[in-house]
């Protein structure tokens, strides 16, 4: 071997080396990762923790929830962000993310690249890392994602080859139980793997049977080493059981009047479903039925289908298109090229595009200076409401309680919904948007309120330009904020009940007026 021939194979690239690269700086340069209303209150809630050296119980953020009890379940993500924020800021928080996002990806290529030619990886992981882009946000979500990919594509693996279920997936499922509640989806989806595992073991079905019903209860009993118990396993059925979520942006559903990735993805999965060109066995059609429901019902959802959903179809794809090949004059050129990068990456290599890529992210977000988006952070409203009640009882925007929080203010509301409970939710949008069933005056004076901060936005403002009790005292694009004409400030052990939150929400945006609920 000769010395170029030596230097190219030391320096040896490969596809899922590639594709994550481009992951993580196509989110930098693009400005895909980023920072939400949520990011606030998630900091918050770290430096609580460490502030206290403990797992929050309950309510230390609001006044009109202070000391409720309170499901900390981003708990570790809470931690792991605060600690980041203090190191680096707002660009460290979104290189962590980036990086999230990129080793996703990276995953899902090397997963896809032993069962289908090349070219047909790079396709699947290109379309599943479109759904996941718009997604990218600065919370705990985002960063288990490559802990769900693992997880899901660590089963699917073993159960293919016939193999026992990975013993060291329990810290996965260990790790992803104490940052972030969808690690009940990594549990719901382990049964039908399991399930397609023993069946395909026959007639040695019985040891296959006892080796996987061992890791799953092991796997549940890894689930319940967090902070809050068997309550965390019961937490996302409830939060999915609350009415109120329809207010909130992220929990609606798709808007397809739009062009959406998610809807190309869904034609394109027909497309190949009647052409004849994809067919599932039954647990792997029942699993994608239910993650494409999900993603129906949510649109937060979207993301985890462009992420788990490639490494569902790739086997019985594969297996699908080698017995039924398509005559194409070009593929075979194709598969060729894109086979040279096909083989694992060196380890040179590997570092040698982890440090080149680190140092371009670190030149993009000192470029781009990332920081919270200004719809979410009242800055100028904030400081003129305070100059006159410093310490007011504020009913706030559910979009500005993160930034109040962040503030160190007691808030009315933010994106911990469930904490707060249906009936609050509701009672707090039907009031705001002035809808039939709202009754603003009285939560006024339930929760003496003596300030508002609000979006400019929202029906209720064109109400307060008329009510002579309150006095604008700013109005700006971000919002507008009123005070009680005449109140007296209150003493601010009785406004500042406290100083954090679960399950989160970005940006709500009101229903137009008349619109059905």
């Amino acid at each position: 071997m000769s010395a170029a021939q030596r230097t190219a194979h030391r320096l040896r690239v490969s596809w899922p080396l590639l594709l994550g690269t481009a992951a993580f700086l196509g989110a930098l340069l693009s400005g895909a990762a980023r920072l939400g209303a949520d990011t606030y209150w998630h900091i918050s809630a770290g430096r609580w923790m460490l502030a206290h050296a403990r797992v929050p119980t309950h309510d230390p953020f609001s006044f009109t929830m202070h000391g409720a009890p309170w499901i900390a379940q981003e708990w570790g993500a809470e931690l792991l962000m605060a600690v980041v924020y203090g190191i680096g800021g707002w660009p460290a928080l979104v290189l962590l993310v980036a990086a999230s996002f990129a080793l996703a990806i990276a995953y899902v290529a090397h997963f896809l690249l032993p069962r289908m030619e090349p070219l047909h990886t790079v396709l699947l992981t290109v379309l599943g890392a479109c759904m996941m882009f718009s997604y990218i946000l600065v919370r705990p979500q985002q960063l288990v994602w490559p802990l769900a990919a693992l997880w899901v594509g660590g089963l699917i693996d073993a159960g293919e080859r016939g193999a026992a279920p990975p013993w060291w997936l329990l810290g996965v499922m260990l790790l992803w139980a104490n940052l972030h509640a969808s690690f009940i989806l990594g549990l719901l989806l382990a049964v039908p793997i399991a399930l397609e595992a023993v069946l395909g073991a026959r007639p040695a079905w019985k040891p296959a049977a006892g080796r996987w019903g061992l890791f799953l209860a092991a796997a549940v009993g890894c689930a319940l080493v967090n902070p809050h118990g068997y309550r965390l396993l019961i937490y996302p059925f409830r939060v999915l059981g609350m009415p109120a979520l329809e207010h909130i942006s992220e929990w609606q559903q798709p808007n397809f009047q739009q062009l959406h990735v998610f809807g190309l993805w869904l034609l394109a999965l027909l497309a190949l479903a009647f052409g004849g060109r994809i067919r599932l066995p039954l647990l792997r059609s029942a699993m994608l039925i239910g993650l494409i429901y999900f993603a129906l019902q949510h649109i937060r959802n979207v993301s985890l289908l462009g992420l788990i959903a490639p490494l569902l179809i790739a086997g019985p794809l594969a297996r699908l298109w080698r017995e039924r090949p398509v005559r194409a004059r070009d593929a075979g050129a194709l598969d060729r090229a894109f086979r040279a990068l096909a083989r694992p990456a060196s380890g040179a290599a590997v570092w040698a595009t982890v440090v080149l890529a680190g140092a371009l992210g670190v030149a993009a977000v000192r470029l781009r200076k990332p920081s919270v988006p200004a719809q979410v952070t009242p800055r100028a409203a904030l400081a003129a409401l305070l100059a006159r009640r410093p310490a007011a009882r504020i009913l706030n925007d559910y979009n500005f309680g993160g930034y109040l929080i962040f503030r160190g203010i007691p808030v009315f509301v933010d994106g911990r919904t469930d904490m707060y409970g249906n009936r609050f939710i509701e009672s707090y949008f039907n009031a705001v948007e002035l809808a039939r069933k709202g009754n603003f005056p009285a939560l006024l004076q339930r929760y003496r309120i003596d300030a508002i901060l609000m979006g400019p936005q929202w029906p209720v403002v064109r109400l307060l330009e008329r009510l002579p009790q309150w006095r604008r005292v700013y109005a700006g694009k971000v919002a507008v904020a009123y005070v009680r004409a005449g109140a007296q400030s209150r003493a601010s052990a009785d406004a500042r009940a406290g100083g954090g939150g679960a399950q989160g929400g970005e940006l709500h945006r009101p229903r137009p007026r008349g619109r059905g609920r």
